[in-house]
C-alpha cells in the first residue's frame, strides 16, 4: 500500500504512516507498551489461538463445548471489546449464556495479562485507553497527524470510530472515504451509521 502510494505522488513518503486500523494500533502499542500497560514482549494472538484459550477455560470450569459453544463467547467477548467493555463494566442482559461468556472473559482477560497476549480486538482497545488515558500523548499525536485519511469508512465498528474522533481536533484534516451500499461487515461490529454521525460529528 505503501509502495503504491509513494509511486502514485512521486516522492518519499517514508515520514507518512500507512496501514489498517490494527497494523497503526499495533505499532503504537509497540512504542508505547508501558504507558498501555503491557510487556515490551507483548505478543499478538489471532482468532484460532484465542479460540484455543477459551475451549482451555471451559474445560477447567468443568464446562463442555456442547454445553456452551467456544465460538459463541468468542464472539461475545470480542463485541464487548469492540464497544469498549472491559469484565468489571458488563452489563448483563436475561440471556443466562451471558454470565457464562462474562465469566470465561474474566479468566480470559486474566490469562492474557499474566502471558502478554493481544488479541485483536484488544489491540484496538488498547490503543483507544492509550489515547483517552493519556491527554499528553493524544495531542502529541493530533498535532502530529496534519492529515488523516480513512478509506473503506462504512466498515469501521464503535471502537475504531471513538479512536478516531479522539485524534480529531482542530490542528488536523480528517478526510474519509466510503460507501454505505458497500457495507457487508455488520456480522462483526462494523457500523455504517459511523457514516452518517461523521459529518455531525
Amino acid at each position: 500500500m505503501k509502495t503504491r502510494i509513494g509511486d502514485a505522488l512521486n516522492f518519499p513518503i517514508d515520514s507518512m504512516w500507512v496501514g489498517t486500523f490494527h497494523g497503526i494500533a499495533h505499532r503504537l502499542l509497540r512504542m508505547h507498551h508501558e504507558l498501555a500497560n503491557l510487556s515490551s514482549q507483548f505478543q499478538i494472538i489471532d482468532t484460532e489461538d484465542q479460540l484455543r484459550i477459551i475451549k482451555r477455560i471451559l474445560k477447567e470450569l468443568d464446562l463442555t463445548d456442547k454445553e456452551y459453544d467456544p465460538k459463541e463467547i468468542q464472539s461475545r467477548i470480542n463485541f464487548w471489546k469492540e464497544e469498549g467493555i472491559r469484565p468489571r463494566k458488563v452489563q448483563l442482559g436475561e440471556c443466562s449464556g451471558d454470565e457464562i461468556s462474562l465469566q470465561i472473559y474474566r479468566e480470559y482477560e486474566a490469562i492474557c495479562i499474566k502471558s502478554s497476549l493481544v488479541d485483536f480486538s484488544e489491540l484496538l482497545l488498547r490503543v483507544y485507553e492509550l489515547f483517552s488515558d493519556n491527554a499528553l500523548l493524544l495531542k502529541t499525536y493530533r498535532s502530529r497527524f496534519h492529515h488523516i485519511l480513512v478509506d473503506e469508512f462504512q466498515d469501521t465498528n464503535k471502537l475504531q470510530y471513538r479512536w478516531l474522533n479522539l485524534l480529531a481536533s482542530q490542528n488536523n484534516n480528517f478526510f474519509v472515504v466510503g460507501d454505505d451500499d458497500q457495507s457487508i461487515y455488520s456480522w462483526r461490529g462494523a457500523r455504517v451509521e459511523n457514516m452518517q454521525k461523521f459529518r455531525k460529528h
